[in-house]
């Protein structure tokens, strides 16, 4: 079996049995979201290092109280952030959580960005480009092995997004 082929399997399997472990329960009423899985045959010590230095790139100043990626807190196996769009008018709370895949040493990285105001719940694909941008920024979207899933029932908008990093 090929390297992606292995990938696509193994995702497979984790959707069928897994997925729901990274979803919350409830999903917020009337809050805009998206829900990603995203599969690299790169460790996952180096994918939450990569997505790290690409929130702190987008912030050069320490202590900003408006940011547009702000750090909340960092772990092994899980990033959490915000986002706050220029105007600081709108904020998304944005998560990353890191498995390590047996077969193919690699990284199973469930991404979650969650719009934390009321809004429509159709967000024209904000809460997809909170967190593609971070990958695109960081070229981990060119990384050995990647592969993304999603849709537009996990993901609201996912279909209108135009994400410019």
């Amino acid at each position: 079996m090929t390297t992606k082929t292995l990938l696509l399997a193994s995702a497979l399997f984790a959707g069928l049995f897994d997925s729901l472990a990274a979803v919350p329960i409830t999903p917020a009423p009337y809050h805009a979201y998206c829900r990603t899985l995203w599969l690299f045959a790169t460790p996952c010590a180096d994918i939450g290092s990569t997505i790290v230095q690409q929130i702190q790139a987008f912030n050069p100043l320490v202590g900003c109280d408006v940011c547009q990626y702000k750090l909340v807190s960092v772990s092994p196996i899980s990033i959490k952030a915000n986002h706050t769009s220029i105007d600081g008018l709108q904020t998304e709370s944005i998560s990353f959580s890191f498995t390590p895949t047996v077969m193919t040493s690699g990284c199973r990285v469930t991404a979650q960005s969650s719009s934390l105001g009321f809004t429509s719940l159709l967000d024209d694909g904000l809460n997809y480009c909170n967190l593609y941008n971070l990958l695109s920024a960081s070229r981990l979207t060119s990384a050995p092995g990647f592969m993304e899933m999603t849709n537009e029932w996990a993901c609201l908008g996912y279909g209108l997004a135009t994400c410019k990093a």
